[in-house]
């Protein structure tokens, strides 16, 4: 497998109250948000990373991203993935295990539903220099 670094920030909304101890929870948060984009953790994980119970991390969570923390995950993770299609040559099944999925197929079909497209075609589409399609809008390789 080739060796792959794709940096990954977080960034974390001001909250009404700025003082230390938000500061830390949201540093927290970002840090357990990072973890949960390249591995596959619960929710009960990613609560505890965050020194919270699960509804508060549920209910802070859904205050500041208007999301599910599942939601934000898939999402990000989905973007993570079409991110290193544009920029690297790699296998379906290393793209996979990269964006903390477990299972290929699973992947696949979440990445064509979200997309439109199968990883693989776009990957081949981007390595051809073909116009690129994605969510309606056509890219091509002189708009870059």
């Amino acid at each position: 497998m080739s060796s792959t670094r794709v940096t990954i920030s977080i960034d974390i909304e001001s909250v009404d109250r700025d003082d230390e101890a938000t500061r830390r929870e949201n540093e927290r948060m970002a840090r357990a948000l990072e973890y949960g984009i390249r591995h596959t953790v619960s929710i009960e994980e990613l609560a505890a990373m965050c020194f919270q119970s699960i509804s508060t991390f549920k209910r802070r969570f859904r205050l500041r991203y208007s999301m599910s923390p599942h939601q934000w995950l898939l999402t990000h993770k989905l973007e993570l993935a079409h991110r290193i299609i544009e920029e690297r040559e790699l296998s379906i099944k290393e793209l996979t295990k990269l964006c903390g999925f477990n299972n290929t197929s699973h992947f696949i079909h979440l990445f064509r539903t979200r997309y439109g497209i199968s990883p693989a075609k776009l990957s081949k589409q981007y390595r051809n220099g073909e116009a690129v399609t994605i969510d309606n809008i056509e890219r091509t390789e002189d708009d870059e």
